[in-house]
């Protein structure tokens, strides 16, 4: 019986690999092209029992983390020494992964606490979830375009170095454009307000990333 049992979660867990072949490529297209959209879905499907969430895409904090998993292999692909000039407990891929992975979740966790904010509900993991999950939809594009830029610049060439910053500047463009695109027709916030707030929370979510970064080293020195 009890082999039986491990052989029925064998068969979920690779059909559930196989689907995300399917599926990933179908929810970042659906993320890109209608952010504001898949984002109302993030949080309407919570609403669903068990199974029926996300029948047709991804699992947004799944999606997020598959992000970040298929940009270290691109990395890890073309040989690039992304790892140079991290600190030592950064050079181990596992490490530098879950750095990366907790460092990009900062960005959906402050918008989130700011959409938290402007629903006016009290701050609670429940509460929280919703704005969380439709967050980390549209951050993995953009967790994605940032990655791709810093492999870019990375080759070193001024004609590389160009192509990488536009890449990041307009895969930021693209991320704040959402935001405050979500903020106005969404949470009703006012233009002018909302790009002040997301400006101001995504410069927060950088600074967030360096402290960890700092905080990650600080930590990895006491240790050894």
């Amino acid at each position: 019986m009890d082999f039986m049992r491990l052989l029925k979660s064998v068969e979920e867990l690779l059909y559930e690999l196989v689907t995300w072949i399917l599926f990933y490529p179908l929810t970042l297209w659906r993320c890109v092209r209608r952010p504001v959209a898949m984002m109302k879905y993030a949080e309407r499907e919570l609403g669903d029992e068990g199974e029926e969430q996300y029948d047709d895409a991804l699992s947004p904090p799944i999606f997020l983390l598959i992000t970040l998993f298929l940009a270290h292999l691109l990395e890890l692909g073309l040989a690039v020494p992304t790892q140079a000039g991290l600190p030592e407990f950064l050079q181990d891929d596992k490490n530098l992964l879950l750095y990366r992975a907790v460092a990009y979740s900062l960005f959906p966790l402050l918008l989130a606490l700011l959409d938290v904010r402007q629903r006016g509900v009290r701050l609670t993991r429940q509460l929280l979830r919703p704005s969380f999950y439709s967050q980390s939809y549209i951050a993995a594009p953009f967790v994605l375009s940032f990655d791709i830029a810093v492999l870019v610049g990375r080759h070193g060439s001024a004609a590389a170095v160009s192509l990488g910053v536009a890449l990041f500047a307009l895969g930021l463009a693209w991320y704040c454009g959402a935001q405050i695109a979500w903020f106005t027709t969404v949470r009703g916030v006012n233009a002018g307000r909302a790009v002040a707030m997301v400006l101001g929370t995504v410069l927060a979510g950088f600074v967030a990333v360096l402290v960890v970064l700092v905080a990650t080293a600080a930590t990895a020195i006491f240790i050894s």
